[in-house]
């Protein structure tokens, strides 16, 4: 478990089974995919892991590889698979086992270009309002939700959720951090991305992987 800034962040990253991750992503082959969830989720662990306002990092998962993966540098919580909001309540609990009394955020797991500096200025930003959101990079989405305590965090992940996350009274945070709302979720998306800085894991599994992801070719091939 991460635990460096006293009265800082403490942090859900949920993730389901890698075997039915990234659906959506319909490029090369289902190991490919899982394999790209994997990698998307271990860079934002890394920058989460590299952020100073973070206290703890809770990953609530049902898949073994992921504990496996992340090590001692996370708490890890075994998801009962009954959907996101299980998910989150589950991590939110642990939280709560293990003493935090800080803020508390949840951040989704595909966040393959997400930076240190950025979770930063997110959550330097979000502690000044009881509930906060991200939105994704099309402003439908949400990729974050942020609370001044662990008792205050809710959320509204679905469909239309940066809607229903405003309309339920978290605030928006509108800072230039394009790397925290740049989600990955379908082909397009993995576009998208192309062209933004990468983790290094994801970047790995890209360079290894460009037959099977001609999208990925040219830009690969530049870096």
């Amino acid at each position: 478990m991460n635990r460096r800034h006293e009265c800082g962040y403490g942090v859900l990253v949920p993730i389901k089974s890698l075997r039915r991750a990234k659906s959506r992503l319909t490029i090369g082959s289902s190991s490919l995919r899982s394999e790209l969830a994997m990698a998307f989720f271990l860079d934002t662990i890394a920058a989460l892991k590299a952020s100073s306002q973070v206290e703890s990092i809770v990953v609530v998962s049902p898949d073994p590889a992921v504990g496996r993966a992340v090590g001692r540098s996370c708490d890890v919580v075994s998801d009962p698979e009954l959907g996101l909001a299980e998910a989150i309540r589950a991590g939110a609990a642990r939280l709560q086992s293990i003493g935090h009394r800080g803020p508390a955020a949840v951040v989704l797991p595909d966040l393959p270009c997400a930076t240190a500096r950025s979770f930063d200025a997110l959550f330097a930003a979000a502690s000044h309002h009881p509930r906060a959101f991200v939105s994704d990079w099309k402003g439908d989405g949400t990729t974050c939700v942020t609370a001044a305590t662990v008792v205050l965090l809710t959320h509204h992940f679905g469909e239309s959720s940066a809607a229903a996350h405003a309309c339920h009274g978290f605030v928006p945070i509108e800072l230039s951090i394009p790397d925290l709302r740049a989600d990955v979720d379908t082909p397009s998306d993995m576009r998208r991305m192309q062209a933004s800085e990468l983790g290094s894991t994801t970047r790995s599994i890209l360079a290894r992987s460009i037959g099977a992801i001609p999208e990925a070719k040219a830009e690969i091939a530049t870096r």
